[in-house]
């Protein structure tokens, strides 16, 4: 069965979500751009790598806030803007995730 969410819908999705989300990037496990724009693609793989025990981060800088996710099969990285909710957001891209990995995703990443 195919995922219920496309990388390209998903971003949108999280445009919807909350007018603090600046840009985002959808990478696949191997780190190939899925849907987002090029250029945010090899800072959000360095992320991702920085982090190789963690499937989720929030970054804050003087200028917003990154967040990153990933399962087995996806990653999503979005910039937000300085007064982005950490909690809201990181929840938001772990639902996109889920969706992206598509039904019963859940399941397979607890076993």
């Amino acid at each position: 069965m195919p995922p219920a969410l496309t990388p390209e819908l998903a971003l949108d999705y999280l445009r919807e979500l909350s007018a603090d989300v600046r840009a985002g990037v959808v990478l696949a496990a191997d780190g190939r751009r899925l849907a987002g724009p090029d250029a945010l693609a090899e800072p959000a793989r360095r992320l991702l790598a920085a982090l190789p025990d963690d499937d989720e981060v929030e970054v804050s800088t003087g200028d917003g806030i990154v967040f990153a996710g990933r399962s087995s099969s996806h990653a999503v990285v979005l910039v937000c803007g300085r007064l982005a909710l950490g909690a809201l957001h990181r929840y938001d891209v772990r639902r996109v995730l889920a969706d992206l990995d598509g039904p019963g995703a859940e399941g397979r990443e607890a076993a």
